[in-house]
């Protein structure tokens, strides 16, 4: 199905609801997932005690992994829904796509307090900047 984007150039619905967006999903995802997972492979909370001792500065590590790993789920649920092209997908879309915005915004604060973060930082702004088009290209 053909539909204009503000009277100018014709898009592919399908292919970019159900293929691109999807696609840019899943791989936002499982990058969330990649990141923790080789963080704690690492050992980079090594002598910290168990996962709820686990500190990052003066906060408290763990309510801010299960956000993460909660963003990472939604998301790739929420890409096989509208992959597959099921019905409830675009509402998870919507709100693994929403909570990967928020935590974009606010992990910049952590990423800019100290610049050897950059390499965290880059990728988290580009999945911002197209997590705030798909968010306008499935609400549109």
């Amino acid at each position: 199905m053909n539909i204009d984007f503000i009277g100018s150039m014709p898009f592919e619905n399908d292919l970019i609801e159900n293929k691109i967006i999807p696609i840019f999903m899943f791989i936002l995802g499982l990058g969330i997932f990649i990141i923790w997972i080789t963080d704690i492979l690492r050992g980079k909370f090594n002598g910290q005690g168990n996962f709820f001792k686990w500190r990052e500065g003066e906060n408290m590590l763990w309510p801010h992994f299960f956000a993460e790993f909660i963003t990472g789920g939604l998301l790739i649920i929420g890409a096989a829904g509208l992959f597959f092209i099921i019905e409830w997908s675009q509402n998870i879309s919507l709100v693994g796509l929403g909570a990967l915005i928020y935590s974009s915004i606010n992990s910049s604060g952590w990423v800019l307090a100290e610049k050897i973060r950059i390499y965290y930082g880059i990728p988290m702004w580009i999945g911002l900047t197209g997590s705030i088009i798909a968010v306008i290209w499935l609400i549109i």
